[in-house]
């Protein structure tokens, strides 16, 4: 699954520019973006990426419910925020989404990636027979469709650019931009 993602965000990926990969886990995208920063919040994550990745930044930051630290805005603006497999397990996306859009830049990009709804029955039985993450899927607080993604999306005052389903439909990119952009 995470091949799947990452082949249908990858042009975003591999354009220029600054990206910052918000929820970043166990990731391998430091090693193909040159001005990568990273974010999770989970310690053991950050000390193993950061072991991995000595001269990437990586940050420790729970943006579900704090704004970035200071150190992190410093960094942006970003031309780029992954976030990856992440919505679906947070309780307040579009806070979620609105503590992300403040570190774009004006022409900015949010990327993200989540299961779509009519996936959750798949999603349910790959757990249970242990070929996903059970404590990934327990972890899931919705899975939000096309138009409450865009819906998420406008009230942090971002716009959808881009909407498709991958992986037979069960996952969904969606990319959006700021409205003034």
């Amino acid at each position: 699954m995470q091949r799947s993602r990452l082949g249908a965000v990858r042009e975003y990926v591999e354009s220029p520019g600054r990206v910052l990969d918000a929820g970043c886990g166990w990731t391998s995208l430091p090693g193909s973006i040159r001005d990568y920063v990273g974010c999770d919040r989970d310690p053991v994550v950050l000390a193993e990426v950061r072991r991995r990745f000595p001269a990437v930044p990586f940050f420790d930051w729970d943006f579900t419910r704090v704004e970035a630290p200071e150190a992190l805005r410093q960094r942006g603006p970003f031309d780029r925020i992954l976030l990856l497999a992440v919505l679906e397990h947070v309780a307040n996306p579009g806070e979620v989404l609105a503590r992300l859009a403040s570190l774009l830049c004006s022409s900015g990009e949010l990327v993200l990636t989540t299961p779509h709804p009519s996936g959750h029955a798949l999603l349910d039985l790959g757990a249970r027979l242990g070929l996903l993450s059970r404590h990934a899927h327990e972890e899931h607080e919705a899975l939000l469709g096309k138009k409450q993604l865009e819906e998420t999306g406008r009230s942090a005052g971002l716009s959808m650019r881009t909407y498709r389903r991958f992986l037979l439909g069960l996952n969904q990119l969606a990319v959006f931009g700021r409205y003034n952009s």
